[in-house]
């Protein structure tokens, strides 16, 4: 009974709605208000409240919802180890990678793991590498495939995979797009779309302009996701970087061309992310069938 009232409760706080919750979940709305008054009880404290905005959380709820995930969270990771000693084969993997990696580990994992473990469910999520290495620190996510920083949270557990390299993008009405490479030097005058202050590519550009004692170009745009970046380039002056295997030049939009960067400061080095200590037993494959996928790459 707890472990449902946990999941009502944080379903409840993320919809934001009674009604958006119990649609989610499948129940109805006063069997969530019970679930909800129960735990207030059990807790001794007021969790939501009712506002303008539909149902928020009180600071005791924000605090409570952190803790119950991570319950949740746990509660899981133990049913998954229960049944990896019982040598059963069902269990959940939580598996994240950035945009740019996301087909070549989708690539790796599937069909082949849904064959091997047809009880067994997937959630897979994509990310920016900042966001993928919280979510691997708060266990939200199992296994990460990300460009690897050069430190990490002694938490945390790396495998180097492979080498990865940048690839710049500009409309084919840029004046670099007749180029067959470019230099640092000559993406300093131009004006830029880029990702995230402490996501991956963007560090390493600007680690790479500072090395190379070049002034940081000017940012204008920034998005959160490869598509949103692609779309600025197609209809813009603005220049952008991505992972060469993030996407093949026919997927990308039909006025838009890849060009080589040429600068030994950039360097992508890909590989796995997860937490220090037990990995369940199918996250235990997902890893070996991305490690033999970047065998061959």
């Amino acid at each position: 009974m707890l472990e449902d009232d946990l999941v009502y409760f944080s379903t409840v706080a993320t919809a934001g709605s009674l009604a958006r919750a119990a649609e989610r979940l499948g129940v109805s709305q006063p069997a969530l208000t019970k679930s909800v008054q129960r735990l207030e009880r059990r807790l001794g404290v007021k969790l939501l409240v009712r506002s303008s905005r539909g149902i928020e959380l009180t600071d005791a709820g924000a605090a409570f919802l952190v803790r119950s995930r991570a319950i949740s969270r746990e509660l899981e990771d133990a049913q998954q180890e229960a049944r990896d000693l019982a040598g059963g084969q069902a269990g959940i993997l939580r598996i994240g990678a950035t945009p740019a990696a996301a087909n070549f580990t989708l690539a790796a994992l599937l069909p082949r793991l849904i064959d091997e473990r047809p009880a067994a469910r997937i959630n897979f999520v994509t990310a920016f590498s900042d966001a993928l290495l919280d979510a691997v620190a708060n266990r939200d996510v199992e296994l990460a495939l990300l460009p690897l920083p050069e430190r990490v949270d002694p938490s945390l557990e790396v495998l180097h995979l492979l080498e990865d390299d940048y690839q710049l993008i500009v409309s084919d009405r840029h004046p670099l797009a007749g180029k067959c490479s470019v230099s640092m030097s000559d993406l300093a005058s131009y004006q830029w779309a880029g990702s995230s202050k402490h996501e991956f590519a963007r560090s390493q550009l600007e680690r790479a302009f500072a090395l190379e004692g070049i002034a940081l170009p000017n940012l204008v745009f920034e998005a959160n996701n490869l598509p949103a970046l692609m779309l600025a380039v197609s209809r813009t002056s603005l220049v952008s970087v991505l992972n060469s295997r993030a996407v093949s030049p026919e997927s990308l939009p039909a006025n838009v061309v890849m060009l080589p960067i040429c600068s030994e400061h950039i360097r992508c080095p890909i590989g796995l992310v997860w937490r220090r200590g037990y990995l369940s037993s199918i996250a235990l494959r997902a890893k070996a069938l991305v490690q033999a996928a970047a065998v061959v790459a």
